[in-house]
């Protein structure tokens, strides 16, 4: 059996980086004072969509009316060319127009996909010949769509860290608002940027922080943060740096101990993968990485032969994998970083990536090749910035909001927004 250095003790042996690299300019577009709307990508489909809403509503495109109904029902858009056509389903009224529409209910949520919404909703014809569905909302009814479901309810005694996500969320949302004004939308509702499902899991616990944090923003040397998050750190956050290189970056993502100034164990130690292990035959890992290598190095399935070897050339600061060589019988393949969780999945046909970078590995040969290996690792997700059950640990520890964020995004100030 061969296995690589302890990720626990490359842990634990991180230091802090050193200077900022540029960072976006993030002023302008929207005053301050006034809750701005956020444009969030809730649905893109093909030629038809359907919106509904539960009272009066009302269809515009372009400053004119095109339908107005007095009930509650549904509004089918249909994409023709450059044309968006729409129909109350209930009377069979249509109108058409060139350019976008907006469904407005009067005082109403308003249905997408089966997901109710606040605020209104823009129908426009996106560039692949369908039709995007946008959501228009204020920023505090979104982020009440966006907590409950990126942090859950972890329960009153972790409200300090519901209060942080809540500015995270906002702080993300915002810089993103102030900077895309030349983009159809600023956010999509899912993974890519925050998961946002409406009044589809309305908290208690989180819309009471989302309220009691009204308006609050992290900033660093005068300019909105880039505030990523992810579940579960393993006991290390990562370096932005190395995760991302391509994002811009700032000394607050360069990765910290996940742990008090003075020692203990890992605020996130309590989480369901803080530790794991997933071990695979020879024959299951080489028949992965036959479908998983091509897409993401770009070369043709031909050039894959059958696995011979894995091997960990180098580290971050923070223990995780910076380098995997992947050892075949045509070759030997480089993956580096991020790309290294959607090489080794734990079940390709259904898209699980490996939780994260942070794990050494443990083989046993037969014939010269890799008989069965074992990933052995921690945390779950790309590590950048706040654990979120790293700050659920830090809460139920007495930690205040302000605390939480301090020691996630170090350096960073909190200031009011609007």
């Amino acid at each position: 059996m061969r296995k690589t250095p302890s990720i626990l003790v490359l842990a634990a042996a991180a230091l802090l980086a050193g200077c900022a690299g540029p960072r976006p300019d993030t002023s302008g577009g929207h005053p301050r004072g006034k809750e701005p709307l956020v444009r969030v990508l809730v649905l893109s489909t093909g030629g038809s969509a359907t919106v509904a809403t539960t009272g009066a509503f009302t269809v515009r495109s372009g400053g004119s009316t095109l339908l107005l109904s007095d009930h509650g029902g549904t509004v089918t858009v249909v994409r023709d060319g450059g044309t968006l056509r729409v129909r109350l389903d209930a009377s069979g009224e249509s109108a058409s127009t060139r350019s976008d529409l907006v469904v407005e209910p009067a005082g109403s949520a308003v249905s997408v996909g089966g997901v109710w919404y606040a605020g209104n909703v823009r129908a426009r014809a996106n560039e692949t010949g369908g039709i995007d569905l946008i959501n228009l909302v204020g920023m505090e009814g979104y982020l009440e769509g966006v907590v409950p479901h990126e942090i859950g309810d972890p329960g009153a005694d972790a409200y300090g860290a519901v209060e942080a996500q809540a500015i995270a969320a906002r702080t993300y949302a915002l810089a993103r608002v102030r900077r895309n004004d030349d983009r159809p939308y600023d956010v999509e509702a899912g993974v890519a940027d925050q998961v946002y499902r409406g009044h589809e899991k309305e908290s208690r616990l989180a819309s009471s922080a989302v309220r009691d944090t009204r308006g609050l923003v992290l900033e660093y040397d005068g300019n909105l943060c880039d505030t990523y998050y992810s579940a579960t750190c393993g006991g290390h956050t990562s370096d932005i740096r190395r995760v991302w290189p391509d994002r811009p970056s700032a000394p607050y993502l360069y990765g910290r101990p996940d742990r008090a100034d003075d020692g203990g164990p890992s605020f996130c130690a309590g989480a369901r993968n803080f530790r794991w292990r997933y071990t695979f035959s020879g024959h299951e890992l080489g028949a992965m990485i036959r479908r998983t290598l091509p897409p993401v190095l770009g070369i043709p399935a031909s050039r894959v032969g059958d696995l011979v070897d894995l091997r960990i050339l180098d580290r971050s600061r923070s223990g995780r994998v910076h380098t995997l060589q992947i050892v075949t019988s045509t070759g030997t393949f480089t993956v580096q970083d991020d790309a290294i969780r959607r090489v080794i999945m734990l079940n390709v046909s259904r898209g699980r990536i490996l939780p994260s970078t942070l794990f050494d590995i443990e083989t046993v040969t037969a014939g010269g090749r890799i008989g069965r290996a074992s990933f052995v690792g921690g945390g779950n997700g790309h590590g950048v910035g706040m654990c979120q059950n790293g700050a659920i640990g830090m809460a139920r520890r007495g930690y205040t909001y302000s605390m939480i964020l301090d020691h996630y995004y170090p350096g960073t100030e909190l200031k009011s927004a609007y």
